[in-house]
């Protein structure tokens, strides 16, 4: 039997370790961002806000009735009317306001192979006019078009009416009838059946626009004898009248004998004395009464108003962010600045020795007033002693006060901060800009200040 042969060993070649740059640089940077995602999980986060310049108002809008002194003419004549005016323009008295054409042949005074042509004075009406609308035009209006291609129309039918007039020699042996205007205003061609009403007979049912019936008096119309031919407002006293809630409300508005009016058909402001009434149902009425501008609204019976209460200007700040904050009030002769320019005190400490000494701690005023600082808790305790620098005087903290204000976040730590609320409404308060204590624009503060815990950081 043959002895076997013993076998060798193999012993398996291990590599010497050697340490990969890039593989412990990659360890590095997991543990970073590891870190940084932990760090960004478990810290406080909450909303912030930047503080802006902003203004606040309390007005109101309401829905009002114009009121003028207005005067229907009728026309002694039946046949075809004309007008010679733009409609709103001043008329003086003795002016032509109108003609009636018995037997509608106007036209044939004309010369058919004159050229027809606009003056500079025309041209220059209709540039203006073109230029009002395009400043006024809004694509969410776009109706408003067809009235202006109706006063475009119009405006040039009155010219050429003026022109065939003017160019018919002996109007006494024709069926045109010239009528004059009987007194100096603008003159309106409609009516409306609300030229009596007046603040004293207003009632409710007046406010109704859906029941409103506007009758325009067209230029070549036909008209009959004892119909409006046109209307004149001859006094630029004139009002608005508004319905109001409650008899509260008229008499606030009352108290205030003059109030500033905003015009929300063309943004301007005027300022008008108020009056109110009653009727037996216990409907109150607002008369706002101006002594200009009426040349403005003359076309329009509904009037929209927004009256100016008041308005502030300031910081703008939201009423989440606003809270109270609890301080010492300090005499101010107990706070000094130390080194480097802290403000703080000097507060009485014991060794262990049962030996006094004192200690400067910082504490930062965050309002004052006449005789004192006001300083927060986090360092100072009710019933620690203070002395006055340089003397021998000393101080028992205790007396406490409360300030308003919210929590700036500009270094990511809460800190509060005063604020001066000057308005305020049921969503942001106006706030006094730059003051000692406060904040200023473009401060970021917290935007819900129930959610602030103090020492955490805010990213």
């Amino acid at each position: 039997m043959t002895d076997k042969q013993p076998t060798a060993r193999t012993i398996p070649y291990r590599r010497p370790f050697r340490l990969n740059v890039g593989l412990f640089m990659f360890l590095i940077i997991f543990i970073y961002v590891l870190i940084s995602v932990l760090t960004y999980l478990t810290s406080h986060k909450t909303e912030v806000y930047e503080v802006r310049s902003g203004s606040l108002s309390d007005n109101q809008v309401y829905q009002g009735i114009a009121l003028r002194n207005e005067s229907v003419v009728n026309s002694d004549y039946t046949g075809t009317i004309n007008f010679y005016n733009k409609e709103g323009e001043r008329v003086p008295e003795g002016g032509l306001a109108f003609s009636v054409d018995e037997t509608g042949k106007i036209t044939d005074y004309l010369k058919p192979d004159e050229e027809s042509t606009l003056s500079k004075d025309d041209l220059s009406r209709f540039r203006e006019e073109a230029i009002l609308y395009s400043r006024k035009f809004s694509p969410g209006d776009f109706v408003s078009i067809y009235d202006f291609k109706s006063g475009a129309v119009s405006s040039a039918q009155k010219i050429s009416n003026r022109k065939v007039l003017s160019e018919i020699p002996d109007l006494s042996s024709t069926s045109i009838h010239p009528c004059y205007a009987e007194e100096t205003g603008e003159i309106l061609y409609f009516v409306d059946n609300c030229e009596g009403i007046t603040f004293e007979n207003l009632t409710v049912e007046n406010f109704d626009r859906t029941g409103y019936k506007k009758n325009q008096i067209a230029n070549g119309s036909r008209i009959t004898a004892g119909e409006p031919a046109y209307k004149m407002v001859t006094d630029e006293n004139w009002s608005v009248a508004i319905h109001v809630a409650s008899a509260e409300e008229a008499s606030e508005l009352v108290k205030r004998a003059y109030i500033q009016v905003r015009f929300l058909e063309n943004q301007m402001i005027s300022w008008a004395s108020v009056s109110s009434r009653s009727d037996d149902n216990d409907n109150y009425y607002v008369n706002l009464r101006f002594s200009n501008s009426m040349s403005d609204f003359c076309l329009d019976r509904f009037v929209d108003v927004e009256l100016i209460a008041s308005q502030q200007s300031g910081l703008k700040v939201p009423n989440s962010s606003i809270t109270k904050g609890s301080f010492f009030l300090v005499p101010k002769e107990f706070v000094f600045e130390g080194v480097g320019g802290q403000s703080g005190v000097l507060l009485e400490v014991y060794t262990e020795n049962n030996e006094k000494s004192v200690q400067f701690v910082p504490a930062v005023p965050y309002s004052e007033n006449e005789d004192c600082y006001y300083l927060d808790d986090s360092v100072l305790r009710a019933g620690m002693i203070i002395d006055r620098p340089n003397s021998s005087d000393q101080f028992t903290i205790g007396d406490q006060d409360e300030l308003i204000g919210v929590y700036y976040i500009n270094k990511g730590y809460p800190d509060f901060r005063q604020v001066n609320i000057l308005y305020q409404n049921e969503e942001y308060a106006i706030v006094a800009p730059n003051s000692l204590y406060g904040l200023q624009e473009y401060d970021y503060i917290v935007l819900y200040a129930d959610s602030v815990k103090m020492n955490d950081y805010y990213r």
